[in-house]
């Protein structure tokens, strides 16, 4: 394990090592660009320039990279999240990769880890976790393009293993422009050792951890600043007060008096707020939670998509003292009453100011923002009217784009188009929404619909606000929840016995298993579901809610109408390819990750992981063939090949130059050798062959046609064993 430690510079060697450590790009990352060039009229590009800079630094000595950000995450400690890097580290991981395969697999320990490669899933060190795509891409290519010099470039895009999707994805076709950039620019190095030694030992990355508050926040904001950073205690105040000498707040007490309060007054009184809503770690003050009420107080005095689009997110620029004190504190005002509320009723996390960052996330402020605009047009809103307008944009904020389009795209800020909204509501209910017609979000809308069906039963309308929020946060879920609402037709019965049923059958994890056999034993069509690759997923987490909205009727009839024990016993049906798993629930427990694949002529391929190359298990005509049924020391396993119309099982001899193939053809499985395709290995006696009792024709071997599955998978397993031990 090596965890980086804030304020340390390190070296590509230290920061790619460990058996399982990582440096994962996450999806909040924009897609790798460097490999790009400038222009259409043009061929270099950042990878070409940031290289020959690499090509021209002086060898003898380290040098510093700069900086990178990240941070590490309490559910994977050895993975490294990064926020700031990605580009560089990118392309350094790209250079060393084309160094490699001119040096032996010299570096093949920076790339990816002996126990990835070989025990485990093909992981490297470098993930990118963008999009799914780019995340298997990158894997691909380590294994398969990096480590195996015997591959040319020219050459990638027509592997088996290259998919489809890898040619839609901006990231990997950046990747494959920057790769031939690479090879081309160091094609006449004279020494690559030399310079992959240079690259992973003396370039070097001071790291900062983002996490930590204390060691990271106040050197991040300096280092991307040209000034101090905001402090509103100390900078802010007194311009505040000279530009405000004006103001006068008048105040009546409950007695009927009135006082007055200066803006010296007002800033005290929201200063001793944030001081007493301080999050109590001995490092906050007033300022912390100053600064986040201040960032929106900001962005909300921008007056167009644009001002909001270059304000939402930075970091470098003072408060514009500009903005009156009559704004402010009617801003604080709004604040205030939305911050004290407790929103447990609708599931909703209490709002708090961040702790790892100047001020709230984009994520955070899609909820805040339009929440703030309300209570102040609203200032005699109820708790409950100000919870119901909070909870209804932080749902949203689960499954909808909540960040601003970036800099080269057309303008589009989803905050300020929320508080749009909200500006626009004809009525303090959020019931109102349904008469906006720009309002289009079809989710929010089923369930405001059937909301508007109990508008004058307020105790029912919570209850069924409670409702959908909790089924909101069923993990299959995650906000969405306009299915199991439209099953429910406007019925409060059917509304609860929908969400019963389905929190009874998909949010137990000991169950799942049980619940995945019944569906297979049910029939519903498209299960197991595609997931866009050459797998397809027997469902987890929120990939059950995209089955609910593409088999709706199905699903919603299997809930109804049967109990999962039931289902499976009377499926009787033993020419399903999927007999075996319905009728033995050790079979599911195997696959940790829920893939599988269908092979052509009735070949399951249960994965234990996410990847092929990990442990499986083969199924067809109720018998199961493991990977590891032969002898592993001297065959690669028992394997399976599939062209789109038929399917080959197939194993290759480790020590000779024979690979057993085994047909399933209409009458049985014929065990095929071939003897041409390993040429560098020892070749098998033809005497051996006969004695087993193959008989040559043309270029193979033909081994008798097994009828019974039971049979063949014993005869390849006997076969495989005298092979090897009469060479």
């Amino acid at each position: 394990m090596n965890t980086l430690i804030s304020g340390t510079p390190y070296s590509l060697q230290e920061i790619f090592s460990g058996d399982n450590d990582k440096v994962i790009i996450p999806d909040l990352q924009r897609d790798y660009c460097w490999g790009n060039p400038y222009s259409n009229d043009s061929n270099d590009s950042l990878v070409s320039s940031f290289l020959d800079s690499i090509l021209n630094l002086d060898r003898d000595k380290d040098i510093t990279m700069g900086l990178i950000y990240g941070y590490y995450d309490r559910l994977k400690p050895y993975h490294l999240q990064l926020c700031d890097g990605q580009q560089r580290l990118t392309t350094l991981f790209l250079i060393i990769g084309i160094i490699n395969r001119y040096t032996n697999n010299r570096y093949q320990d920076i790339l990816i880890s002996n126990f990835e490669l070989n025990e485990d899933d093909g992981e490297p060190h470098l993930m990118y976790g963008i999009r799914e795509s780019s995340l298997y891409f990158l894997s691909d290519l380590t294994t398969h393009y990096f480590l195996d010099t015997k591959l040319k470039y020219s050459d990638i895009d027509s592997q088996y293993w290259f998919l489809n999707s890898y040619k839609h994805d901006p990231t990997i076709l950046c990747i494959l422009k920057a790769l031939k950039t690479i090879e081309e620019r160091l094609d006449n190095c004279l020494d690559m050792k030399e310079l992959g030694d240079f690259i992973v030992e003396h370039l070097k990355f001071l790291f900062y951890d983002m996490a930590n508050r204390q060691n990271g926040e106040e050197t991040f904001v300096v280092i991307n600043t040209t000034g101090e950073p905001l402090s509103a205690n100390q900078n802010l105040k007194p311009v505040i007060i000279l530009k405000n000498q004006g103001y006068c707040r008048t105040e009546q007490l409950t007695d009927g008096s009135f006082v007055e309060h200066n803006t010296a007054q007002d800033w005290e009184e929201m200063e001793t707020w944030f001081w007493q809503k301080r999050h109590l770690n001995d490092i906050d003050t007033s300022t912390e939670g100053m600064l986040a009420f201040l960032h929106c107080v900001r962005v909300l005095e921008c007056q167009t998509e644009a001002e909001w689009h270059h304000t939402i997110d930075i970091n470098n620029e003072k408060f514009p003292t500009s903005i009156p004190m009559t704004d402010i504190w009617e801003w604080f005002c709004a604040y205030r009453r939305m911050y004290e509320l407790n929103y447990s009723r609708l599931s909703s996390s209490n709002i708090s100011y961040p702790d790892k960052q100047p001020h709230y996330t984009q994520k955070d402020l899609y909820s805040i923002l339009p929440t703030m605009v309300y209570c102040r047009m609203n200032q005699d809103a109820t708790g409950t009217e100000i919870q119901r307008i909070y909870h209804l944009f932080n749902n949203m904020g689960r499954y909808r784009q909540v960040t601003r389009s970036s800099q080269n795209e057309s303008i589009y800020v989803p905050a300020y188009r929320v508080c749009q909204w909200v500006k626009a509501l004809p009525t303090k209910d959020i019931l109102s929404f349904l008469d906006l017609s720009t309002f289009e979000v079809e989710e929010e809308k089923t369930k405001l619909t059937f909301l508007s069906e109990f508008k004058n039963n307020e105790s029912v309308r919570r209850h069924i606000e409670e409702i959908f929020a909790k089924a909101e946060n069923f993990r299959i879920f995650d906000g969405q929840i306009a299915t199991m609402v439209k099953w429910s037709e406007l019925s409060l019965d059917k509304l609860e016995f929908f969400y019963s049923r389905i929190q009874e059958l998909w949010i137990a994890p000991d169950s799942l298993n049980k619940l995945r056999r019944a569906l297979l034993a049910w029939g519903v069509k498209g299960y197991p579901m595609s997931n866009g690759t050459a797998n397809k997923t027997l469902c987890s987490n929120t990939e059950w809610r995209v089955l609910f909205e593409k088999r709706d009727e199905q699903i919603k009839s299997f809930i109804c109408n049967g109990q999962l024990d039931d289902i499976i016993a009377n499926h009787q049906d033993e020419n399903s390819p999927f007999y075996l798993l319905i009728h033995n629930e050790k079979y599911l427990d195997f696959s940790k990750d829920h893939n599988i694949r269908i092979h052509p002529q009735g070949v399951i391929e249960l994965m234990a992981k996410t990847y092929a190359s990990a442990n499986f298990l083969l199924f067809h005509n109720g018998v199961v063939f493991e990977k590891e049924m032969v002898d592993m020391q001297n065959w690669n396993g028992f394997w399976v090949w599939s062209d789109g119309e038929s399917s080959v099982f197939y194993s290759t001899c480790l020590r000779l130059n024979i690979t057993l193939d085994m047909w399933i053809a209409e009458n049985g499985y014929q065990i095929v050798g071939w003897c041409n395709r390993r040429p560098d290995k020892p070749s098998v006696s033809a005497d051996v062959l006969t004695e087993i009792g193959f008989v040559s024709k043309e270029d193979a071997w033909y081994y008798p046609i097994i009828t019974s599955p039971y049979e063949a998978k014993t005869e390849f397993i006997e076969i495989t064993k005298r092979i090897v031990s009469n060479p």
